[in-house]
Order: structure tokens, then C-alpha cells, then sequence
């Protein structure tokens, strides 16, 4: 299980993280946002914050090229 918080333009979608189920955290970042994304790129390009229910203070990021 993974909670996921999605960026549009800079700004949050929501004020709260959704589970997803997912095998990765890629996946479930994906699973929202309906396209591929990335583990690196610019801060302007981000579309995804990512909690694993294993890691609570680091989120992942994914970036939308």
C-alpha cells in the first residue's frame, strides 16, 4: 500500500494523500496520474509525491517529462 499526493503546475491536488495499491511506488504514482513518470527532473515538473508504508518521512518524488 502506498499514499500518493498528485502535482499539477506546481500545486497539490487535495490537501490529502490516497492510497493506492501498488507492487512499487512507481506504479502507484502512475496508477493516479495515467502516464509514465520519472525519478528525475525538474522541481517544476513534478506531478507526484509518493509515501511507501514502509518509509513515512521520505516521500518519493516522480517527475513528468
Amino acid at each position: 500500500m502506498h499514499r500518493v499526493q498528485l502535482m499539477r503546475d506546481g500545486n497539490l491536488e487535495g490537501d490529502t494523500y490516497q492510497e493506492v495499491q501498488a507492487a512499487s511506488e512507481k506504479e502507484a504514482a502512475e496508477k493516479l496520474h495515467g502516464s509514465l513518470l520519472f525519478k528525475q527532473g525538474p522541481a517544476e515538473r513534478i506531478r507526484a509525491i509518493v509515501l511507501s508504508s514502509s518509509a513515512t518521512d521520505n516521500p518519493t518524488l516522480f517527475y513528468e517529462r
